[in-house]
């Protein structure tokens, strides 16, 4: 059955598997950064650079403070960037977000191994599924940037090893480790919010039922559920009281929803201005409702093709199918330990309820309308997916035992086959990073720009529109940048830029911008600043 295999293998090393996962990924993790460095895809995602900004500038900015934080993106990413983020080269180059995310992927790589030992026992099979995952070259991509992905991503599949770990031996203190991977992941991204709502339940079902069974086998009678390694798990059985334990996994992440609420009431007025702001994924969704742009909203069937299309084309197709047949061998076994790791695919329905209820859009390259908007969120399947289609694997293999090697085969190609759909067109194969060049080469005005005040900036104040991302990489400090909603400096800018800034940067098609406004037939501007960068509207002006 899946929750041991019949067969122990003799470990490849002796070291622990998650050690020795982590050790592999060390290695193909720093390559990757490596690569991402020397192909400059490290500030491809505009989000990218916004996170860095936002962790940096709870110290630097015209107005420092844990409000910089902000509000709609949760705050636990930008606060593990923040210590990095506030040395100045590595804010500049993005090497603050890779360590971070650096961080994340071998915390997944590892956990991920360690689970799938002790769920098959087979740490050769551990190793394919593993595998799937190590060298993903979207998560490969994204662990090197400042997305929030990896770092939730690394949370949730800790939080699932440490409850299967729980469930298993019925050690609290793997609960609490489970509990507080939990927060973080609450912290990170709504996703996090979604698995502890699904995962509370599940806990106090699994220490209800492991402790009435494990009674039950005390007092010599049969167990209602037996299972082939029941005897050693009775002392965890009768440890686990479902009213203790599933409050005690679901108290930090509590607090961590508390928490937030009251940062938003503290700081903002409202403590759901996450939720309805002006920047809230519901503003931006209606806006781009508007525009026809979110065709899945309040379709059901639609939201479920799109969330396995991203899948597809951020996990593999090859594995995403493998994943999901593999998934029914486990539902059949929930009751012999496979429920703890269905928890890996609690981001299917969370981000197909979100599409349907119009809180997130994707685009995919062949859909209308066409795009490779947000495709990076089928990356959440992964590690779900590897993990199931190699426990399917060893479910046929533990029906017919003759097969063990062949299945082994079987799965190392899976592996060479899934990287060579990846290797074809590259890197259209690869969703994420797909996604990060497209964002990156679709105006490439904003690039240019950067790449000219890198060069050029020699100090004072930059006033700039709000279309505009300027890179870390220019080297402008946070607090010598001026936006219209900056506190007092803002104001003012806009009112008489020719005596409160030394460089204007704004988008001459956005015509709605304040800056734009600002300096449109203002004799004054144009006598004090020269246009020093002009390419498709985009201008940085200079003052003499």
């Amino acid at each position: 059955m899946i929750g041991k295999a019949p067969r122990r293998e003799r470990p490849l090393l002796h070291l622990r598997p998650a050690f020795q996962a982590g050790l592999v990924a060390v290695v193909v993790g720093l390559v990757a950064q490596v690569w991402a460095h020397e192909a400059g895809v490290v500030f491809a995602f505009w989000d990218a650079q916004a996170h860095l900004d936002i962790a940096r500038r709870v110290f630097d900015s015209v107005t420092p403070g844990l409000q910089m934080l902000g509000t709609v993106w949760l705050p636990v990413p930008h606060l593990l960037m923040l210590p990095f983020a506030l040395v100045d080269h590595w804010w500049w180059n993005g090497v603050a977000g890779g360590i971070v995310g650096f961080i994340a992927y071998v915390t997944t790589i590892a956990s991920c191994h360690d689970l799938l030992v002790r769920r098959t026992g087979a740490p050769r099979f551990a190793w394919i599924g593993t595998a799937f995952v190590l060298f993903n070259p979207s998560l490969l991509f994204l662990q090197t940037t400042a997305m929030t992905e990896p770092v939730l991503l690394a949370c949730l599949v800790a939080s699932v090893n440490g409850l299967d770990r729980w469930n298993d031996t019925g050690s609290r203190r793997a609960l609490l480790a489970s509990a507080c991977f939990a927060a973080l992941a609450v912290g990170s991204r709504y996703d996090g919010w979604f698995y502890v709502m699904v995962a509370t339940p599940l806990v106090a079902w699994l220490a209800y039922r492991g402790h009435r069974v494990a009674l039950t086998a005390t007092r010599g009678e049969q167990p209602a559920a037996p299972q082939a390694n029941f005897d050693a798990r009775n002392a965890a059985g009768i440890a686990k009281v479902w009213w203790r334990d599933a409050p005690l996994f679901a108290t930090p992440s509590a607090l961590m929803v508390a928490a937030w609420l009251g940062f938003n009431w503290i700081y903002f007025g409202d403590p759901l201005e996450f939720q309805r702001g002006v920047w809230s994924a519901q503003s931006q969704q209606a806006a781009l409702a508007a525009q026809s742009q979110v065709p899945a909203a309040g379709h059901l069937g639609l939201s479920v093709w799109y969330y396995l299309g991203a899948t597809a084309l951020s996990a593999g197709a090859l594995l995403t199918v493998l994943g999901l047949l593999g998934s029914t061998a486990v539902l059949r076994q929930v009751r012999h330990g496979g429920a703890t790791v269905l928890l890996l695919l609690t981001a299917l329905p969370f981000n197909i309820l979100a599409l349907w209820a119009q809180q997130s859009t994707i685009q995919l390259p062949w859909t209308h309308p066409a795009g490779v908007l947000n495709i990076r969120y089928g990356v959440m399947m992964l590690p779900g997916l590897a993990v199931l289609a190699v426990m399917g694997g060893l479910r046929m293999v533990t029906s017919h035992p003759r097969w063990r090697r062949g299945m082994l085969l079987a799965g190392l190609t899976a592996v060479l086959g899934q990287a060579a759909l990846f290797t074809v067109r590259w890197p259209a194969q690869a969703g994420a990073l797909r996604e990060g060049l497209a964002i990156r080469d679709g105006d490439r005005r904003q690039q240019d720009a950067s790449d000219w005040l890198a060069t050029h900036y020699d100090g004072g104040r930059v006033l700039v529109d709000e279309a505009i991302n300027i890179s870390p990489r220019t080297r402008i400090a946070l607090r010598d940048r001026v936006y219209h909603w900056t506190w007092q400096l803002g104001a003012a800018a806009l009112a008489a830029p020719e005596g409160t800034v030394d460089w204007v940067v704004v988008d001459n098609h956005h015509d709605a911008g304040a800056v734009a406004r600002a300096i449109a037939g203002r004799d004054e501007f144009k006598n004090r600043f020269d246009r020093a960068f002009d390419e498709g509207g985009l201008t940085i002006w200079r003052r003499r």
